[in-house]
């Protein structure tokens, strides 16, 4: 009996244990995935129907100006130091836009690191965690949020045709089924540090 118990325990200790390399191993994909994306947040000045249908629309105006310029960077360095150079520049047109669709309220403009769920595109699944984003505030940013990568230039099909960058990243993150699962697990571990 005693035989068992202790050949049990070492079953477990080695499942444990290539548990827990299998989950570093993942760890560090999930990081590369955030280390290669910056992220367009844009939360509404409230939920009601008019704040949120403008946040739409300065979406759409947003990726329709600025596209070209990010779909140009060739990496996630390059993409930061643009976007970061114009925040002002996107500060200014949005609360123009926004004045000009008859809101009191401005925007405000940065390049922030923050949390986001996972979540799934098209062809991809963005693991939980942190990411780098141009978050564009609009009012008191109290509604609800609309994002997307906008580098590489994943959110704009309705503007233009997504860069080979861009396609050369979904499929290098293509979306086996098994994934899903594997995040649940990653963000409930998360959960527990």
């Amino acid at each position: 009996m005693k035989n068992i118990s202790v050949t049990l325990l070492l079953f477990l200790g080695m499942i444990l244990s290539l548990s827990a390399g299998a989950f570093s191993a993942f760890s560090a994909e999930c990081e590369e995935v955030r280390s290669e994306v910056l992220r367009l947040h844009i939360p509404a000045n409230s939920d009601s129907a008019e704040d949120q249908a403008v946040k739409l629309a300065l979406r759409d105006y947003i990726l329709e100006e600025y596209s070209d310029e990010l779909a140009a960077c060739g990496d996630l360095a390059t993409a930061e130091k643009t976007a970061a150079s114009l925040l002002p520049e996107i500060e200014e047109k949005c609360t123009a836009f926004l004045h000009e669709n008859g809101f009191s309220y401005g925007a405000r403009a940065e390049l922030t690191t923050m949390y986001f769920t996972t979540r799934e595109y098209d062809r991809l699944i963005l693991p939980a965690g942190e990411y780098r984003a141009l978050r564009i505030t609009l009012g008191c940013g109290e509604g609800h949020n609309w994002w997307c990568v906008i580098f590489p230039q994943l959110c704009l099909p309705a503007v233009s045709e997504p860069d080979s960058n861009a396609e050369a990243v979904l499929d290098s993150f293509g979306k086996p089924q098994k994934i899903t699962v594997k995040f649940a697990l990653y963000e409930w571990l998360q959960s527990l540090c």
